[in-house]
């Protein structure tokens, strides 16, 4: 017997993941908590001028935005960030702290340092507020070529979920990841196989092995290239 494997969703997706909030008082906060949150969705950049109300149930002020998710870096080299921002913002990658433009202001330009990366992936996080209307918040980067831009939505990943699943299967059959070595597995229930992958960080490049009830190796799949939380696979006989 021959399998085929067919990605039915990719779990990684261009841009980052917006989540709008509204605050209150003097100092705006810098720890967005779930309350707060009035709005999500996926942004493909940041590159805004908002006279009014940036999104749904958000006024035009007292407002900010948290964007989360990964920065893809094309090529190793020498970067360097820039923010454009009305009023504030801060700005991380891989955890440090890149631009501090944390007050009120009208459009200002700030400069991080020159950093080096590596290609792939590295985690990003982009923390807005506005106080009044009138708002404004792009980011770019001069890249290792010395070109300078808009960050692209190719360039920034979000990953869809925390789980991988793979339909198609009998039941009680198990299916294992592998990428250099074997990263989880599950068991095939009510049709379905379910793998945790929440400390996937980023998208892997992998293979599915299957075995059957009984234990045998059954089917390997070809490599799969950004393997990543949010996947789902049909797994099935080929005809």
């Amino acid at each position: 017997m021959s399998y085929i494997i067919i990605r039915l969703k990719q779990g990684k997706i261009e841009g980052l993941l917006g989540k709008y909030f509204i605050w209150k008082g003097e100092k705006p906060p810098e720890e967005i908590t779930d309350d707060i949150v009035k709005y999500t969705r996926i942004d493909g950049n940041i590159d805004f001028t908002w006279w009014d109300s940036p999104a749904e149930n958000i006024p035009a002020e007292y407002f900010g935005v948290e964007w989360t998710g990964y920065l893809v870096v094309p090529v190793e080299g020498t970067y360097r960030f820039f923010i454009l921002s009305d009023d504030g913002s801060k700005f991380w990658l891989d955890g440090q702290l890149l631009i501090d433009a944390w007050r009120d202001q009208a459009p200002t330009i700030y400069h991080s340092p020159l950093v080096e990366l590596s290609a792939g992936y590295h985690k990003l996080r982009l923390l807005f507020y506005n106080r009044h209307p009138y708002a404004v918040v792009k980011l770019g980067w001069i890249k290792a070529n010395g070109e300078s831009e808009i960050i692209p939505p190719e360039n920034f990943a979000t990953q869809t979920g925390s789980s991988i699943s793979i339909e198609g299967l009998p039941e009680n059959y198990k299916v294992e990841l592998w990428s250099g070595g074997k990263i989880c597995e599950a068991i095939v229930r009510k049709g379905i196989a379910v793998m945790d992958v929440k400390d996937l960080e980023t998208p892997i490049d992998g293979y599915f092995k299957v075995y059957n009830d009984k234990g045998d190796l059954v089917y390997e799949s070809p490599v799969i290239r950004d393997i990543w939380g949010g996947d789902v696979y049909r797994i099935a006989l080929a005809k």
